[in-house]
């Protein structure tokens, strides 16, 4: 009998991989969730499930009947909030198998993935995902992808030689130079330590996580920058980092207008950040058109999974964004609150005592009291979202005596998350 018929049965387990009987029926499943097994044999079987990231307890799957029927896919990162790390998870690919679906084992496998993160001490986890799905699990817009677009031609003019050599090992070092240089500061670059660059290396290749890595040499075979490339025929770059000068980005513009010649593409597609060097090389030089994609029933959705242990963290931040703006205020003691929690914030100015401390509040009915619904929290913290921005949306209480001091703690910024710390 098909199962969708049947009265809803309760999970008969449901938590991280425990035999290789699991991981194959989780690979079938994701396969006919995605209606492509090879896709995901070699993005999930051959990449994501292998050394030195990989953790069986890291996918969770849900099993009924016997076999797996629910499947969460889930990486480890660390990704900054400026210069404080935040230890996070990727979510994803997902799915249910379809005899199964609309009996909630999906929500079950997803709560349990919730539960596992907490409990490891991940303070947030962010996908690609659909809205309407989502946000009942807590995952709420953080960031916008983008990318500039100019003609082949246009680039040419303001280039310098330079081209494209094949990533060798021995070029890892050098690579993790310009990573960590590029991403140092930015809001929700990852951490990529030593695990990660060498699971990028030996098993990230074989997906798009770091597809077809090159390096951009100048004419003296100086490095400039990196990129990855999607296989085919068009000019499909995944990730692309370049130093912080003029000629860098010029000899870049070179090698790729070049790789483009060869391809017989016209025009050329980079994603970027609205402040990415090159990008602004560009839109200042080329005159390339810059894009955005905010979705507003998905996109790239992050979920605060420890409110209070994530904002203690983020304690120095909002520390040094305090003394640095030297706003002359008396102290400020308020409390946070939104639905996944509440925190106490005190600032105070002065030549001694500047400074931010996040307390865990008891009760003091007496504090004036900001409250940020959740489906605006993801973003405020990552700087995509302003408090003015917030303040008048359904269920947003912002005392006016408080928005400059929100405004200093959570300035707009431009979140930016790399091609290989996404799922």
């Amino acid at each position: 009998m098909d199962p969708r018929k049947r009265r809803t049965k309760p999970l008969e387990r449901v938590g991280g991989l425990q035999s290789e009987r699991d991981r194959r029926e989780a690979l079938e499943v994701l396969g006919r969730a995605f209606n492509n097994p090879a896709m995901i044999e070699q993005h999930v079987g051959r990449s994501l499930w292998q050394p030195p990231i990989f953790d069986p307890e890291h996918t969770r799957v849900g099993v009924v009947d016997g076999r797996v029927v629910a499947v969460v896919v889930m990486g480890p990162r660390t990704i900054r909030f400026g210069p404080v790390e935040v230890e996070a998870m990727t979510i994803g690919p997902l799915g249910t198998h379809d005899r199964y679906r609309r009996h909630g084992y999906m929500a079950a496998t997803m709560n349990d993935a919730s539960d596992y993160m907490k409990r490891s001490g991940v303070l947030v986890a962010y996908l690609q995902g659909i809205g309407d799905f989502y946000y009942r699990f807590g995952y709420y817009p953080y960031m916008a992808r983008s990318d500039v677009r100019f003609q082949r031609d246009d680039a040419r003019r303001q280039a310098q030689p330079g081209r494209l050599r094949a990533m060798r090992r021995d070029d890892l070092e050098r690579v993790r130079q310009l990573y960590d240089a590029a991403a140092r500061g930015r809001m929700c670059a990852g951490v990529r330590d030593d695990r990660v660059w060498e699971w990028l290396w030996r098993a990230g290749r074989r997906s798009w996580m770091f597809c077809g890595p090159r390096l951009v040499l100048d004419a003296r075979g100086r490095l400039r920058g990196y990129l990855t490339l999607r296989p085919g025929k068009e000019l499909q770059v995944r990730e692309i980092v370049v130093r912080d000068d003029e000629q860098s980005c010029r000899v870049t513009l070179g090698a790729i207008a070049r790789e483009a010649k060869r391809r017989e593409v016209k025009e050329i597609i980079l994603p970027l950040a609205w402040d990415d060097p090159l990008s602004l090389f560009l839109r200042q030089y080329v005159g390339a058109e810059f894009r955005m994609y905010p979705h507003p029933t998905g996109g790239a959705l992050m979920k605060v999974v420890d409110f209070l242990a994530l904002m203690r963290r983020l304690e120095p931040l909002f520390d040094r964004r305090w003394k640095e703006a030297g706003r002359a205020l008396g102290k400020v003691r308020f409390v946070l609150e939104s639905e996944v929690g509440a925190l106490g914030i005190e600032v105070a100015a002065g030549r001694a005592a500047a400074g931010v401390r996040v307390w865990e509040p008891a009760g003091e009915p007496a504090v004036r009291r900001v409250r940020i619904p959740q489906r605006w929290l993801s973003g405020l913290l990552t700087g995509y979202y302003t408090p003015r921005d917030v303040a008048p949306r359904k269920g947003a209480r912002i005392p006016a005596a408080l928005m400059p001091v929100l405004e200093v703690l959570f300035p707009p910024r431009w979140p930016w998350v790399y091609q290989a710390e996404n799922y």
